[in-house]
């Protein structure tokens, strides 16, 4: 994901310096953690402060700008290590995935980029647990 700095500019005056302190304070408290810096006119503020933004490059970081991840034990190629009475053994922490590059993968691994292909293409469908 890439992310770009953009300066932004707001501008506080008043005519009474009460009010002036007031807003100004108020303006300063809602850009604290944009790095603000303040030039005086009179009862007039020029605030400068960065913005960031965040620009997806790929289908992963659209999702996860909407504030889901999923794990490869999240997806359906992921097959869990079993047990002999065929349960799957929670001791061991990796499974085997054929996209995987070595055809194993860990549990609580991020899920690759193939899984939310699958799922913007409609061949997966995921139900919240």
């Amino acid at each position: 994901m890439k992310c770009k700095s953009i300066q932004q500019f707001a501008i506080v005056r008043s005519d009474s310096a009460a009010a002036f302190e007031e807003e100004l304070n108020a303006r300063i408290r809602e850009l604290s953690d944009r790095s603000p810096v303040v030039k005086f006119d009179g009862l007039t503020a020029y605030i400068s402060y960065t913005e960031t933004v965040k620009i997806p490059e790929d289908v992963y970081d659209e999702y996860e700008l909407k504030g889901v991840k999923f794990h490869c034990e999240d997806c359906p190629m992921f097959e869990p290590i079993l047990k002999e009475d065929g349960t799957e053994d929670k001791r061991i922490k990796y499974g085997n995935c054929e996209l995987s590059k070595f055809g194993r993968t860990m549990k609580d691994s991020q899920a690759c980029e193939q899984l939310f292909t699958m799922i913007q293409n409609g061949r997966v469908g995921l139900c919240w647990k």
